[in-house]
């Protein structure tokens, strides 16, 4: 998960450190040439490599080979990843998540063979010991949205493409406005996720998990929990995914559903309605229990992110609004809403409200959603001013994925 800042109202995209060291070797981080933790390091990392749940998967960097690709739409696909073991499960916390790591494409730009066949154990060690400052690496959390088969485990990646143009480039054309280097309007494209759908079957991607990939509510949720609002923009839905199995279907913690969880409700926001993942499960769920007494579980799809900031008849006599998103009218009624998700639509459709004590909020999505609703994700606090924080949600109602 990259952070993000706002600038000239737009969010410019930053990696935390905490990424950038976890990218970085195992080597370099508290471990010996036999691959021992080193007791004398004083890597701040250290810390990091002792081993985290019960996961299979450990705090340090595994190569496993991709058995299947799935494509979902245009711009997702679900990877599965053998296991060494094909007896074991990988056994993730139901909150918590996996590090992926990818070659830096211009770090091995200089090979004769594509981006995704390198393997990183035969790269050149004067390539390797410029890793602190080439960045050879990138990391980012991915999570695992099934599991239930021994020997595998499958994620669902959304390949981020390039937008924009970078002032760089727009400086050689005299288009830059600004004396100070901001690409406010420069989106670069996923380093990793690219990486993760250039990959053919039979090839290897690096994952680890450790402390830093725990999340900040563990599962089975306290009894005094007993209602979640899940907000999920993009991929953002597939951790949120994971949380539903285990309360709807049982899954992932010895069939414990956390009944003292009365309601749930997803706000899932989506820039059309084709980029809506997993909505034939979430259409499942949400037909399953409208039909239930209690109602437990509801979805609704945002869909749109700029169709509610259009000023209608600002420059035009016409009073119609722009015209519905492509596949709107496939949407049930009870579970769409235009533009993105905001406090107006946590106040009127979340499960309970910010008085209720036992309501939780969980989080996740692109940076500008948690800057918007919350404040920073590697910020544990709810933001004065933001906008949960208007709808006066205090600091342990909030879970930031």
């Amino acid at each position: 998960m990259i952070d993000c800042e706002i600038k000239f109202g737009s969010s410019v995209p930053s990696v935390p450190q905490i990424y950038k060291d976890a990218a970085k070797d195992d080597a370099r981080l508290g471990h010996n040439e036999s691959g021992n933790i080193c007791t004398s390091s004083t890597s701040t990392y250290q810390i990091h490599l002792k081993r985290a749940s019960e996961c299979y998967i450990g705090p340090t960097w595994t190569r496993l080979k991709l058995s299947s690709v799935q494509p979902y739409n245009h711009d997702t696909s679900v990877f599965e990843f053998e296991l060494p073991d094909p007896d074991a499960y990988l056994s993730l916390p139901v909150t918590a998540h996996l590090l992926v790591r990818a070659p830096e494409t211009n770090s091995l730009q200089n090979e004769s063979i594509p981006i995704a066949s390198v393997d990183m154990n035969m790269v050149s060690e004067e390539k390797k010991d410029a890793a602190e400052t080439n960045e050879l690496y990138h990391a980012r959390p991915y999570t695992a949205v099934e599991e239930d088969s021994p020997g595998k485990f499958k994620i669902m990646v959304k390949r981020y493409a390039e937008w924009g143009v970078p002032e760089s480039q727009l400086k050689k054309k005299h288009q830059v406005f600004l004396f100070s280097k901001t690409d406010h309007s420069y989106k670069p494209a996923g380093k990793v996720s690219n990486h993760v759908h250039s990959l053919r079957v039979g090839q290897m991607l690096e994952f680890k998990h450790n402390d830093l990939c725990l999340g900040r509510i563990q599962y089975p949720f306290d009894t005094n929990v007993t209602s979640i609002t899940m907000i999920a923009v993009g991929a953002g839905v597939a951790p949120m995914i994971r949380v539903l199995r285990a309360l709807i279907d049982g899954k992932y913690h010895n069939n414990e559903r956390c009944k003292h969880v009365k309601k749930i409700v997803l706000l899932y926001g989506a820039r059309t309605v084709k980029d809506i993942l997993q909505r034939e499960q979430l259409d499942k769920w949400h037909d399953q229990h409208r039909e239930a007494e209690d109602k437990r579980f509801q979805v609704c799809y945002c869909i749109g992110s700029r169709w509610n900031n259009i000023h209608f008849a600002s420059k035009t006599d016409k009073k119609e609004g722009p015209p519905l998103p492509e596949g709107w009218d496939g949407i049930k009624e009870d579970r769409k809403e235009l533009g993105w998700v905001n406090g107006d639509k946590v106040s009127r459709r979340s499960a309970s409200n910010a008085h209720d004590d036992g309501h939780r909020v969980l989080i996740c999505g692109l940076p500008a959603v948690y800057l918007a609703l919350s404040g920073s994700r590697f910020e544990s606090k709810v933001k004065e001013g933001s906008q949960l924080h208007q709808l006066g949600y205090r600091d342990h109602q909030v879970i930031k994925f």
